[in-house]
């Protein structure tokens, strides 16, 4: 168990890493227009919630 239980973990510390990634470019791309700024925010937040879902779910499936 505790193999998977990092893999888990593992796997959602990429995806977070991932999620930061697009942010920074997003910010950059954004060139200070507010409204880009905004939306590359809330999709980050957006992703934040869907990866922590996903590694809930995967923690469940796994009997975590």
């Amino acid at each position: 168990m505790k193999q998977i239980e990092k893999a888990i973990e593992v796997a959602y510390q990429n995806q977070i890493s991932s999620l930061y990634g697009v942010l920074s470019n997003s910010i950059l791309m954004a060139d200070s227009d507010d409204g880009k700024l905004t939306e590359a925010e809330a999709l980050f937040s957006k992703g934040l919630d869907f990866a922590a879902d996903v590694r809930n779910r995967a923690r469940k499936a796994a009997g975590l």
